[in-house]
């Protein structure tokens, strides 16, 4: 009978782990280091803790507002969506927030609604709160290919890339990734 127990507590545990996917997040911190063999960086986060960030080719690199490959650098003070699967942390995206972008930030979470007759969109995200933007003039990509605002369906999951300016958060572009 303690065999069936354990080996059913195993299991629970097995599946449970096994249910926890590959959850996206975001982080701000700064750079303390790159290691450009390994396409890993330390990330000291807000708090002052120390996490390793694996990146990939597909990982998109912000500089200076532009979408690319830029190297990342030491000291580069960085908003991240990443996706973690089990204990490592893989970006997706990464904002280096400097010059233009010093202000720019990063969103994530669920579509509620895509109004194309007021040209906005809105998202929950995973606090629960709502967050509505105008869609007039902003890129959207589907897959890292361009694509029309019309074609994000409710329920997707969105990465948004934001301005703050005073007061006031624009949205800069929209990011969906289809499996």
């Amino acid at each position: 009978m303690k065999t069936q127990t354990q080996l059913f507590g195993i299991a629970v545990l097995f599946a449970f782990v096994a249910n926890l996917g590959a959850a996206e997040s975001i982080a701000i911190g700064k750079i303390k280091s790159v290691e450009l063999e390994k396409r890993d960086f330390i990330l000291t986060d807000e708090m002052g803790k120390d996490r390793t960030v694996k990146y990939d080719e597909d990982t998109i690199i912000n500089r200076g507002g532009r979408d690319g490959q830029s190297d990342l650098k030491a000291n580069d003070a960085v908003c991240i969506y990443y996706e973690t699967t089990g204990l490592m942390w893989r970006a997706n995206y990464i904002l280096i927030q400097e010059g233009e972008s010093k202000n720019w930030s990063l969103g994530h979470g669920t579509v509620k609604s895509n109004d194309s007759e007021k040209k906005e969109i809105t998202y929950t995200d995973d606090k629960g709160r709502s967050w509505t933007y105008s869609t007039v003039s902003v890129p959207v990509f589907i897959n890292r290919a361009e694509a029309k605002v019309e074609s994000i369906k409710v329920g997707e999951r969105i990465m948004a890339l934001l301005q703050k300016a005073g007061d006031r958060t624009t949205l800069k572009s929209l990011y969906v990734t289809r499996k």
